[in-house]
């Protein structure tokens, strides 16, 4: 039986102060400590990767968009979308010269711009599949969209970038997320497939939920919380949010045929002032 690697990576966030950026990218250098931790991590996972991706799928908010209200003001680094674009391209191309296939994903028009724009130009400039080719205009090509499956066989994925996030706890969504599909099954009847795995970002937390429906993962991301280290971002239970990417290995034809491989780095410690 055939493998395939699928690599998903979510929320990058390429220009804020503290979202993960290339050290060499034009007119720009690591801001702080926190981009410097996130390109340590950064080379580690480029590392780590298989020789061969079969699938690269970004969860989007790859950039993190134009400094377009005064809390995002003050932690933007790079302000014009075109080098957001441009850095972004930087820090992705090893990774995509790995892959076969590259997707994306469009996330909140908050970090991309009205009706994806941004992410649409973005993900045809690094070489995305179309996800939608006009039958009657075969030049008329979508390189982005919403909501995304993929098909290996008789295994579908469902990805998406937003996806419940009220919770207390991790994985509360994720069962319901499952049991949502389940009813509302976008996939047509006389497809010879099922979908196994649901795959959600956004918040920038990891976790996953594994029944007899299948599996729910949601994905780290690659940002800091915003202005303090110290101050968790305002999420899933006041927590800080998980740092890393996520590798699926799909196997058709297995009773259980995705095994799931996170990895998630730590936090930097803290600075602590001993008294006595």
């Amino acid at each position: 039986m055939r493998s395939y690697n699928v690599l998903v990576l979510a929320d990058m966030h390429i220009g804020s102060k503290l979202g993960v950026l290339h050290p060499q990218t034009a007119g720009y250098t690591l801001h702080n400590e926190a981009q410097e931790y996130l390109w340590q991590c950064w080379q580690h996972m480029l590392s780590k990767l298989p020789r061969k991706i079969d699938v690269v799928v970004s969860m989007d908010e790859i950039i993190d968009g134009p400094a377009n209200n005064r809390r995002k003001k003050y932690s933007t680094l790079i302000t014009r979308l075109e080098g957001q674009r441009r850095a972004a391209k930087k820090l992705l191309q090893p990774v995509l010269n790995k892959a076969e296939q590259f997707y994306c994903l469009i996330g909140s028009e908050y970090h991309t711009d009205e009706w994806g724009e941004a992410t649409r130009t973005l993900a045809q400039e690094l070489g995305a599949k179309p996800v939608f080719v006009n039958p009657d205009d075969e030049d008329d090509k979508e390189y982005a969209c919403y909501n995304l499956f993929l098909q290996f066989d008789d295994v579908i994925i469902d990805f998406a970038h937003h996806g419940s996030v009220t919770m207390v706890n991790r994985i509360m969504v994720l069962e319901r997320e499952t049991r949502y599909r389940k009813i509302d099954n976008p996939i047509p009847k006389d497809l010879d497939g099922e979908i196994k795995c649901i795959v959600r970002a956004h918040s920038h937390i990891w976790g996953m939920s594994w029944d007899r429906h299948g599996i729910a993962i949601r994905c780290p991301g690659w940002q800091f919380p915003y202005f303090d280290y110290g101050i968790a971002k305002s999420a899933i239970a006041r927590s800080y949010p998980d740092i890393g990417w996520v590798l699926l290995k799909v196997t058709p034809g297995k009773e259980w045929p995705i095994e799931v491989f996170p990895h998630l780095y730590d936090f930097p410690k803290a600075n602590v002032i001993q008294i006595a």
